[in-house]
């Protein structure tokens, strides 16, 4: 969930990645199944490598090359990440929230754009083709524009949040804070059919 609120990955885009895709030393995160079937760039911070490498850690030596697996050490589904992501929301009793993977890429452009990114630096890092989707992100939710992704990083925001929390509260908090992303969301649909 972190890698999807991190980079703005597509379900799609994060099942078909690979240990390979991971460039350490970059902090750069290579999206080669996307929906565009071009290849992108995404970058990640120091808090999201950590967590990558715990989870390697933990998942331990498997036989195949994909990131994320089931129990069985296969690779995971688009539906299982789908199906898991839904099961969280419903654990965190969410109520008025589509709980789904792309609720997370809303967010993190929601987040971004609050945070002051760019329009081509989110346009890059989402992999939309047309600028009139990001247009629109930055229309609802545009501040002050700054330049670097460190400064925007979603993560760096939810860290500043967790600070002085315990896990629960810090994990509860922010299921709870998808709520108003949410309903901007359907404000944007709402605008785009009309």
């Amino acid at each position: 969930m972190l890698l999807l609120l991190e980079t703005g990955i597509r379900a799609n885009e994060s099942v078909g990645l690979t240990l390979a895709d991971i460039r350490w030393e970059d902090n750069l995160i290579c999206i080669r199944n996307a929906k565009s079937y071009r290849e992108r760039l995404v970058p990640i911070q120091s808090t999201m490598k950590e967590q990558l490498k715990k989870y390697i850690a933990i998942r331990g030596y498997v036989e195949t090359d994909a990131l994320f697996v089931t129990v069985y050490n296969s690779p995971i589904s688009k539906r299982a990440l789908q199906n898991r992501i839904e099961k969280y929301g419903r654990e965190a009793q969410l109520k008025g929230v589509r709980c789904i993977c792309h609720t997370f890429r809303h967010t993190f452009a929601k987040l971004c754009v609050q945070q002051g990114a760019k329009i081509f630096e989110l346009q890059t890092i989402l992999g939309h083709t047309s600028m009139e989707i990001v247009k629109t992100y930055v229309n609802l939710f545009g501040t002050d524009v700054r330049d670097r992704h460190k400064e925007f990083s979603p993560l760096k925001v939810l860290e500043k949040r967790r600070r002085g929390r315990s896990k629960c509260a810090f994990f509860y908090q922010n299921f709870r804070v998808l709520a108003p992303i949410v309903s901007e969301r359907g404000r944007y649909y709402a605008n785009i059919k009309r």
